[in-house]
């Protein structure tokens, strides 16, 4: 069995997200589409949602990426009684003290998968399109859910281009030319 752990002061961890959830604004706490990304690493907790990374020197025990909803972990951090928290990532669980809840993805054999996608706030399809160009592999990407969404955009754009063809085609414009340009500029 894979595993890995962290030990932090709850003070420290519970300010952190605190001040990130004013970061995310009017986000609702019904959003379960907020992940947060845990990656422990040699001495260091990474935090990692949609905008900004957190990086908190603490006690660790091997390397491990874990995700799950952000407002989840919020919630159980809040609501956690002891002036530490310890919390032990295995195969698909994450476990902070007794309580045990399902990892919505864990990754344990290599720190190759471990690289973090940093995302804006409000990413777009332009966003998620640059991520293959950014050289994150296919694990990578959906390890970090974003398989669909990525799916999504490609679909998006293929629409985009075939409805741009038929408004330019007057001019002169072709498929080809609209793809050209939008590669040039997906790839920057």
């Amino acid at each position: 069995m894979n595993q890995a752990s962290f030990s932090i002061r709850k003070s420290k961890l519970e300010a952190e997200l605190k001040k990130k959830s004013r970061i995310l604004g009017k986000l609702s706490d019904w959003n379960k589409n907020t992940v947060i990304e845990l990656t422990i690493t040699d001495g260091l907790l990474t935090l990692v949602i949609p905008g900004s990374r957190i990086e908190l020197p603490c006690l660790t025990k091997s390397t491990a990426k874990a995700t799950i909803s952000f407002f989840y972990f919020k919630k159980i951090i809040q609501t956690w009684n002891d002036l530490k928290i310890e919390c032990i990532i295995m195969d698909s669980t994450i476990k902070i003290g007794v309580t045990s809840f399902k990892a919505q993805s864990t990754f344990f054999e290599s720190d190759r998968i471990l690289r973090s996608i940093n995302l804006p706030m409000n990413y777009s399809g332009y966003h998620l399109l640059q991520l293959e160009n950014r050289g994150f592999t296919a694990e990578e990407i959906d390890f970090n859910g974003l398989e669909f969404e990525l799916y999504q955009a490609k679909k998006s754009l293929k629409a985009s281009i075939r409805k741009t063809t038929e408004l330019l085609q007057i001019y002169g414009v072709t498929a080809v030319e609209i793809e050209e340009l939008l590669n040039n500029k997906i790839k920057m």
